[in-house]
């Protein structure tokens, strides 16, 4: 009996999350950004998106050199980060820093996929912090959460702060330089304290794989040495082939792929460290300069001595955040 009425609260709770975020779709209707395929920031602070769309095309695995917070609304949508599958509800909120693989696989569905998407540079939410309140911490903390799910109160409380937020995008008057600044504190005050202050009213979804979880650990803790399917195929005493097949269902790409990936996140990190481009490579495990270049190139349509160049041009002139060059290669 008592977990028949568990069950029936739970449904009880989804369809007033429903009809809650019907109405609130309505609201937003005649806001909706066009939606665009960069992966890059162009402001130096924070960009903010509402997307609502019927027709909608995965994007493949990446990373951003920024941090993002998505706040799922509507529609299909299972997020794959760093081999984990977290299965989305209305009023979900997924945190990504900028080093995390990340991707939304959107089902097939009649409905609207629906979701705000708040870019945020490092640097500035850094510059927003204090002593005493690190507002980076949700994203950074060893024990961070990637997904919050949260009580109907507090789900219409943060859609209350990005709606206002995404409002301030277009108004022109008095406070305009302000009340934007006060609102992302506010928001970023909030998703800290649901991080690390308050339980989750219902346990999220989570597609994990145990064996996926510990090569993913490994292969971050071992980036600056060999890595091949091989040796983790030994190390973990598994076939390389069941190895490469549940892999791929857990990450979204293959194992190469990701490892190339996770060691130019941590070469773009060491360049703009300071650390000499020629040496950058015997960090990250790709044995050999051209082979990192090749690589780096590759990835991003540019070169590292040219990514260093661009970033230090805009650090210059204030840009500092935008990760795509003057020619649109983004990286």
């Amino acid at each position: 009996m008592m977990i028949l009425a568990m069950g029936l609260a739970n449904i009880a709770h989804y369809r007033l999350r429903w009809k809650y975020y019907d109405k609130g779709a309505k609201i937003m209707a005649k806001r909706n950004n066009d939606y665009s395929t960069r992966q890059h920031m162009e402001r130096t602070d924070y960009e903010l998106f509402y997307y609502k769309h019927k027709q909608f095309k995965n994007v493949s695995l990446h990373h951003h050199d920024f941090f993002e917070v998505y706040y799922f609304v509507n529609g299909e949508v299972e997020y794959q980060i760093e081999g984990r599958n977290y299965h989305l509800f209305p009023g979900d909120i997924i945190l990504v820093n900028h080093k995390e693989l990340h991707q939304a696989v959107i089902g097939q569905t009649e409905k609207n996929y629906e979701r705000y998407v708040l870019w945020i540079n490092k640097e500035y939410l850094k510059s927003l912090s204090s002593r005493k309140t690190d507002l980076t911490r949700c994203f950074l903390d060893k024990n961070k959460k990637t997904l919050l799910r949260m009580s109907m109160e507090n789900q219409q409380l943060l859609r209350g702060i990005l709606d206002k937020l995404h409002a301030e995008e277009t108004h022109r008057g008095f406070g305009e330089d302000l009340l934007p600044k006060a609102l992302l504190m506010e928001l970023m005050v909030e998703l800290n304290r649901m991080s690390f202050e308050e339980e989750e009213t219902l346990p999220p979804q989570i597609k994990k794989n145990q064996l996926i979880d510990s090569v993913i650990s490994y292969i971050n803790e071992h980036l600056e040495e060999e890595i091949s399917m091989d040796d983790l195929a030994s190390h973990f005493y598994i076939s390389k082939y069941h190895l490469s097949r549940e892999f791929k269902k857990y990450t979204g790409t293959t194992l190469y792929r990701y490892v190339v990936q996770k060691r130019l996140i941590k070469a773009k990190g060491l360049i703009l460290e300071g650390q000499p481009i020629t040496s950058v490579y015997e960090n990250c495990g790709f044995g050999d300069y051209s082979n990192f270049f090749r690589a780096f190139k590759n990835e991003y349509g540019i070169t590292p001595k040219e990514f260093l160049s661009v970033m230090a041009e805009r650090e210059n002139i204030g840009l500092l955040g935008t990760v795509e060059d003057n020619k649109g290669l983004s990286f």
